[in-house]
């Protein structure tokens, strides 16, 4: 550990260009930025991981998560962990996963409803990609627009053939495609889990915390959602249609299906008159990332993790207390613990309790 290593990092905005408009109620619900619905509509908090948007231009760096230093300069997170790997991640971490974070949280916001797509399990792209990582999402539904009823397209609940699928995304035959989902009912404070090889759309509407193995592997199945065109470099992983339509799962299942195999109910772990610990997501639903949902109702000393830490205020305002100034917290605010550093303190500032949402890197045991 480096004598003047900070006991937190402040993550700042990091919005993200995507195939699809939004960002008006992520920017109302974090008070920050202006841009209203733009082709912008998410904020990548926890990346190490770059953005990829074949066939638009390029922009630097782009998905790269910047954080804070104590001494008010702005870093990119990946040059802070490679510049103390085992003190920000732990030496158990850098065994596993190198100097990367080992999972992808953004901030996602859909003016309209997402294109259908699909994305690799991390078998396939072991196999098929040389990635060790696929894409398994998690979707913690954080807000709704004013007037909206959020959805989701999961599973196919009426599958098409192998054959039948290749026609609909070749031809664009929209309405055979939409024929193939039913909408699924999101509400404010659920918890869904996307797994490898659904095909799947966010209906508009709905801002969700998403965490993910951290890759940005997509096909595409739709080409244009509202005149916004997703250009051919960006449809399918750069691979061809007949590669890709070995990654979707053809099977039939109804909505309640999705709803009880994908729908997670959280777990209280831990419960005190200051601190109620719930697990969200843990390793039974992957071995990649857990997420965890702190309520604090009074001042209390974060629980170590033992892991790398990552922070968001998805309800209330309060202080962080640590080595450092401390950092003023508010709803959408977000923050790393280093794995090496003491557990700083939380103060609420509100009569009612600050939430915390907690994404954390699931590492293999040594013992």
């Amino acid at each position: 550990m480096k004598k003047d290593a900070p006991s937190y990092l402040e993550i700042l905005p990091n919005r993200v260009r995507r195939n699809y408009r939004g960002g008006a109620l992520l920017e109302s619900w974090t008070g920050e930025g202006h841009e209203g619905d733009s082709e912008r509509p998410e904020d990548w908090i926890g990346s190490t991981v770059r953005a990829l948007n074949p066939g638009l231009a390029k922009v630097q760096n782009e998905g790269l998560t910047s954080v804070r230093l104590p001494d008010g300069r702005s870093a990119s997170l990946p040059e802070v962990l490679t510049d103390a790997p085992e003190y920000f991640l732990g030496p158990n971490h850098v065994k596993q996963r190198g100097h990367e974070l080992g999972f992808l949280a953004k901030l996602l916001d859909s003016a309209i409803r997402l294109n259908v797509q699909a994305h690799p399990t991390a078998a396939f792209a072991r196999e098929h990609l040389n990635s060790p990582y696929g894409k398994f999402e998690t979707y913690v539904v954080l807000a709704v627009r004013e007037g909206a009823n959020p959805y989701l397209r999961l599973g196919f609940q009426h599958a098409p053939e192998r054959e039948e699928w290749r026609r609909i995304i070749d031809e664009q035959d929209i309405p055979a495609m939409d024929a193939c989902f039913e909408p699924i009912p999101l509400k404010t404070g659920e918890v869904w889990r996307v797994p490898g090889g659904y095909p799947h759309a966010i209906g508009e509407g709905a801002l969700v915390l998403e965490v993910m193995e951290p890759s940005d592997w997509v096909v595409r199945c739709e080409f244009e959602r509202e005149g916004i065109v997703v250009p051919p470099q960006g449809r399918f992983m750069q691979r061809g249609l007949e590669f890709c339509l070995n990654v979707f799962d053809y099977a039939s299942r109804s909505v309640s299906e999705i709803r009880e195999f994908c729908r997670l109910e959280p777990k209280t772990i831990s419960k005190n008159t200051e601190l109620t610990v719930e697990q969200l997501v843990d390793e039974t639903h992957t071995d990649c990332f857990s997420v965890r949902r702190l309520t604090l109702r009074g001042e209390t000393r974060l629980p170590r993790p033992g892991a790398v830490g990552l922070y968001l205020v998805s309800h209330g305002e309060g202080e962080l207390h640590s080595g450092e100034q401390p950092l003023g917290l508010k709803q959408g605010s977000r923050f790393l613990i280093p794995a090496g550093a003491e557990a700083p303190t939380i103060v609420p500032t509100r009569t009612d309790a600050l939430q915390l949402l907690l994404c954390l890197p699931t590492l293999q045991s040594t013992t």
